[in-house]
């Protein structure tokens, strides 16, 4: 391997590692903050949620990767000027985009609370607004960077960012309820603190741009932008955010037809709001469950792109195989033990059972949304960026639609069901069309009544460890994160052992995926122990 393909797998590892970081930070610090300020509480970060996980993705996923594409593309016939004029009308476009988004919830925020049936979400609404005023520059920097196929001040930036934030949200809350404030304030304060943590993240790059040669050059004084440049930079980086806002998306559906629908049929507004607070419990389990899943989906952009660039279509064929496949595995495992375990996990995280069937039902996104995320990453990496987009619109719409039907039916767990109806679509929507463009479903046997077996043992190992220990422990918020911890060691090693008895994936397979090749002595030895 040429030190320039070192360069950029050193950097996606960067990227990865500090993603991965991320998403622990963000599962994390929603534990303390709904034991701070309860449900309701909980329903108030829930319901402004959407529109920062929105901006933080355009800061992340969008605006950096489109800015860095151009760049990086035609770094060879790119003088100072040139790139400058780039940066500049990327800057201008972003900028515009973010400074309109911020207007249209600051000033209408009272509109949208309106709309989200709560008048009391105007404050922490216009205390998100201000996010969109930093998105634009820490998109800039970090775009700039990765043009240059420099990662690692963009992973610094991210940790920074969530680091701060999550101090910020936790210490905001707790200061305002210890001193009387309403649980309002304490989700202006916890948008407060997403705000500090993106201006955090954002003078970390400007230390890093400051301190580097790009600042030397004068890239972006005193140029003029391109209105098509910038118009084609901020369409191509919003194309790219809505393929990873699927969870956003749905929880935005559920911000505005939640409650309203709860009302509607005839509940309290405050018990609709107590119940939403209940109902967003599973999203950090979601996240958590998907990580894998994205990480994953990031190692097969750039092998996937590889084998096209050589086109060697059995590679491509194989790589998506095996990554549906190991996704799929990881994905049903954990749908399937959260289902299991749901009640000490509910209680150890959130001090009570409430709402576990609707957790345990929305669990089940897990395996749709993993294999909707693998799925996104192995088309972009063969060049179709707009499927996933047209899957995730396809299924906001399904979310919205499924709210509507299914929450007269069933409240709450109408809900649960519409989210998963929704994933489905979008994972079936992209698979269909991948498989399609590589006919990934030949490159080896999928086994999938030996998976579904495998499943059902770990499910059983699992509920057989958390029944035994429930009968000897005392209920205690202690005793249910024993029983979680040793159901979900217990299952995991009774997954692996069945994964294993029924030969579900080869060593051959493993080692046709790239970086998993130096592992090739190790997994023949395993596979020699097996037979």
């Amino acid at each position: 391997m040429d030190e320039h393909s070192k360069r950029i797998w050193h950097g996606a590892l960067l990227l990865t590692i500090a993603m991965f970081i991320v998403k622990i930070l963000s599962v994390v610090y929603r534990i303390p903050y709904q034991n701070i300020t309860g449900d309701t509480g909980f329903y108030v970060f829930q319901q402004v949620y959407p529109f920062y996980g929105i901006a933080s993705t355009f800061a992340l996923a969008g605006f950096p990767v489109a800015l860095s594409r151009v760049l990086s593309e035609r770094s060879d016939n790119l003088g100072d000027t040139e790139r400058g004029t780039i940066i500049q009308s990327g800057f201008t476009a972003f900028f515009a985009a973010g400074l309109l988004l911020f207007l249209v919830l600051f000033l209408g925020s009272a509109k949208i609370a309106f709309w989200m049936g709560d008048p009391g979400l105007q404050v922490p609404i216009q205390a998100t607004s201000f996010i969109y005023l930093t998105v634009p520059i820490v998109a800039v920097f970090r775009g700039i960077f990765q043009g240059c196929e420099q990662m690692k001040q963009t992973a610094v930036s991210q940790v920074t960012e969530q680091s701060v934030r999550v101090a910020c949200i936790i210490g905001f809350s707790y200061y305002f309820i210890s001193h009387g404030y309403n649980v309002y304030m304490a989700g202006a304060g916890a948008s407060i603190g997403s705000v500090a943590g993106s201006l955090a993240g954002l003078l970390v790059m400007a230390i890093y741009f400051y301190r580097s040669e790009n600042r030397k050059k004068g890239w972006t004084i005193g140029l003029k932008p391109s209105i098509q440049t910038g118009f084609q930079l901020l369409s191509a980086g919003i194309l790219l955010s809505i393929s990873s806002m699927i969870l956003l998306l749905f929880q935005l559906a559920d911000a505005f037809t939640f409650v309203n629908l709860l009302r509607q049929n005839g509940m309290d507004p405050a018990e609709a709001r107590s119940l939403k607070g209940i109902f967003d419990r599973a999203q950090p389990l979601l996240q958590l469950g998907t990580v894998i899943a994205t990480s994953v989906s990031l190692a097969a952009v750039p092998a996937v792109a590889s084998a096209k660039m050589h086109m060697d279509y059995g590679r491509i064929q194989k790589t998506c195989g095996i990554s549906i496949k190991a996704v799929f595995i990881i994905g049903l495992a954990a749908a399937a033990g959260l289902a299991v375990i749901i009640e000490p996990v509910n209680r150890m995280l959130f001090e009570s059972t409430e709402g576990s069937l609707e957790m345990a039902v929305l669990g089940i996104s897990i395996l749709t949304v993993s294999l909707f995320l693998v799925s996104t990453g192995l088309l972009q990496g063969l060049g179709c960026s707009t499927v996933p987009v047209m899957s995730v619109s396809a299924s906001f719409i399904a979310k919205i639609t499924g709210n509507f039907v299914l929450m007269p039916l069933w409240g709450s767990l109408g809900a649960s069901f519409a989210t998963v109806l929704a994933s489905v679509a979008a994972a079936a929507i992209n698979l269909v069309i991948l498989e399609r463009k590589t006919a990934f479903a030949a490159a080896g046997k999928f086994h999938g009544i030996r998976i579904g077996g495998a499943a059902a043992v770990m499910s059983l190992a699992a509920w057989l460890i958390k029944s035994g220990l429930d009968q000897v422990l005392a209920e205690s918020r202690i005793s249910d994160a024993v029983i979680s911890i040793a159901a979900s060691a217990g299952g995991g090693i009774a997954l692996l052992a069945a994964l294993t008895t029924a030969k579900v994936i080869e060593a051959e397979e493993l080692v046709s995926i790239p970086r998993l090749q130096k592992l090739q002595h190790v997994l023949k030895r395993w596979t020699e122990r097996r037979s």
